[in-house]
Parts: C-alpha cells; sequence; structure tokens
C-alpha cells in the first residue's frame, strides 16, 4: 500500500514525464526505518537512561541527486531518565552525503530536543552541526568527526565533539561481524552548568568498543563504553561509570 501511495505521488507531481524518467526518480529515493532496544542508552560516555533499558526508533528519508551526492532526512528517539521529568528525547536530522569511490563524507545538521522539561526552562535543546568522513579500505574502515554546537545542552556554551573510530569486518561467517571502536572528545565552554557548580574541567574523553553481526535485517551488539569522567561529573551517580550495552536494531527499507 506505501508503494502504490508513493507511485501515485510522483505521477501527480511528474504527468509531464515519461514513464523511464518516472521509474528512475524512485529508485532514487529510498526510505527506512530503524527500531532499536538497547540495555542502556549511553551518549558520548554519559547514560541517558540511568541504568535501565531504552526502546529507540529511527527513520531517513533519502534521495540520490546523482551518483555522488545524496540529501536526507530524518529523525531518531528515545525514552530517557535524567531523574526529573523529561521522559524522551527527539532529534531531526537534515544533511547531504558525498561518495568519492572509497572515500565517503556526511555534513549536516542535528536539532536536539527534549520532552516534559522542568516549567520554564527548555535548556536541554540544543542544535549541532557535523561533518564526518570515513575511507573504505576493504579490511577496515576508519572514520573521523566533529560536532559542533553554539550553546551545548544546560545553556553550557560553545561545544565541540571530536572522534575517531574505526570498523574492521570479520569475513567468516554470513552473519557479516565486525568489531567497532570509537573515541571522542568533548569540549564544553561553561562545564559548571553541564556538570554543576564547582565542576571546571572543560574536556573529557570517551571510548567504546564493540562486536556487531547483521542478519536479514537485524543487527545485535555488544559493548563496552567508559570515559575519563569523574563521579562528581555525574551527580556522584554511576551514570559516567564503565559499562556494558546491548543491543538489538531492525532496519527495514521501502
Amino acid at each position: 500500500m506505501k508503494k502504490f501511495v508513493m507511485r501515485a505521488a510522483f505521477a501527480a507531481l511528474a504527468l509531464s514525464a515519461t514513464a523511464p524518467a518516472m521509474a528512475a526518480d524512485e529508485d532514487r529515493l529510498s526510505l527506512t526505518l530503524t527500531p532499536a532496544v538497547v540495555s542502556e542508552y549511553y551518549f558520548r560516555g554519559i547514560s541517558q537512561t540511568d541504568g535501565h533499558p531504552a526502546f529507540q526508533l529511527g527513520g531517513e528519508g533519502a534521495f540520490k541527486i546523482n551518483d555522488t551526492y545524496t540529501g536526507y532526512l530524518g529523525f531518531w528517539g528515545s525514552n530517557v531518565d535524567f531523574n526529573n521529568s523529561v521522559s524522551a528525547e527527539i532529534d531531526l536530522v537534515g544533511g547531504f552525503r558525498a561518495t568519492f569511490d572509497k572515500l565517503s563524507f556526511d555534513a549536516g545538521l542535528i536539532r536536539y530536543t527534549y520532552l516534559d522539561q522542568p516549567a520554564g526552562t527548555e535548556t536541554y535543546n540544543f542544535t549541532e552541526a557535523k561533518l564526518t568522513a570515513a575511507y573504505d579500505f576493504g579490511f577496515a574502515i576508519p572514520s573521523a568527526g566533529v560536532y559542533y554546537s553554539p550553546n551545548f545542552q544546560l545553556d553550557s556554551g560553545d561545544a565541540t565533539y571530536l572522534t575517531a573510530g574505526i570498523a574492521v569486518p570479520i569475513p567468516v561467517t554470513e552473519f557479516q561481524p565486525k568489531i567497532v571502536a570509537n573515541i571522542g572528545q568533548q569540549s564544553i565552554d561553561k562545564p559548571e552548568n553541564f556538570f554543576g557548580a564547582g565542576n571546571t574541567d572543560d574536556k573529557y574523553l570517551d571510548w567504546n568498543i564493540g562486536l556487531f553481526a547483521s542478519y536479514w535485517g537485524f543487527t545485535a551488539g555488544v559493548q563496552y563504553v567508559d570515559s575519563d569522567l569523574k563521579k562528581t561529573h555525574c551527580a556522584g551517580g554511576s551514570n559516567c561509570g564503565p559499562a556494558a550495552v546491548l543491543s538489538l536494531s531492525y532496519a527495514y527499507t521501502f
């Protein structure tokens, strides 16, 4: 039914186009939904669910402009637990991807929005610009990225996140296993706003390493996540501590 509606929309917008041209336009458009469940939702080394599981849903519409460039719009959402009234995170994403043989780039904007914020405040919301790059050597795919926000979460001012990672496919089974590792550095202009009064550390590191496998559209993974944050950065709690994270997702493209 969804495919029929999409085809009807294309026909209404392009009555003067030939049938082959219409088919080519449809081939350029892809829509993907990705539901997932994780044992705990971590963002840059900090738990967003206070030790509890998270149920997540992502969606993306991508349009292939030509063999090099693709534009996309999408969303992503998850439950969160900050020990206050905030109940969920909803992100809106838009940008462009470019592929030059084995080298790829991704430039875009992310708007982070949080539902049920404490009355009279909207300081959890923020916007980031991102630029990432990756190169596929076949035996390994290294990547790097930079994320910048002019006013980070909790009115903490300018913030920059630098990250580098690598994915290593393991060509041993049909489950397409791969090892994925990342490290990042978050810089925050006003750490006392983000971490609380008395915290002056304006940079911290986080890292993770995991094993993922895919089959029939499902991807299962286990990750170790950690950071060099202290308990004082997380209100004396364990939300900055090391953790093992289990995940299961399914990608459906139509």
